[in-house]
């Protein structure tokens, strides 16, 4: 009995080992960049970047369950309310239906969190000093949102639309 579980524990991680070892590498490399964050001698456009990578990874975790309902009535053909599309899916994919897509957006969330508020902080800070005295500070902190926002959806785009894919 030990043995059968060892055994299926041990195929499980041979067939996802792709996903483990990406898992593993890029937890480490979070760990580590959040650990030098904390060091004062750190970049604060970094820091600012880790801490907000990892709200945005947490929030959207707590509503992929919400999120994954949405895009499938979205996509699907019929007008069913939402609470028939979680019947939907839990009836022909059980429990791990709502889990589907869940690595796109980890990948796309932390890579969002990081460019927009780093990016922003950046321009933020650059806009000021070179046009501070030619413009107004809400249309610099405008511009500094906005030149962030485009270049974050250039990356984060293509992860949506393979979380609406799967």
């Amino acid at each position: 009995m030990f043995a059968d579980r060892v055994r299926k524990g041990l195929n499980f991680m041979y067939f996802h080992r792709r996903r483990i070892t990406v898992a593993g590498g890029f937890c480490s490399a979070y760990g580590y960049l959040s650990y030098k964050a904390m060091s004062p001698k750190c970049n604060e456009i970094v820091r600012l970047g880790v801490a907000a990578s990892l709200a945005h990874v947490i929030i959207e975790a707590l509503f992929h369950v919400a999120d994954t309902v949405n895009v499938r009535a979205k996509v699907s053909d019929s007008n069913d309310s939402s609470l028939k599309i979680v019947k939907k899916i839990y009836q022909k994919e059980g429990i791990l239906g709502f889990t589907r897509g869940f690595s796109a957006m980890f990948y796309g969330s932390v890579f969002c969190g990081f460019i927009y508020f780093s990016l922003y902080k950046l321009l933020k800070v650059y806009l000021k000093e070179k046009y501070e005295s030619k413009l107004n500070m809400s249309a610099i902190y405008f511009l500094a949102s906005f030149i962030a926002e485009f270049f974050t959806l250039l990356v984060y785009y293509p992860y949506d639309l393979i979380k609406c894919r799967l």
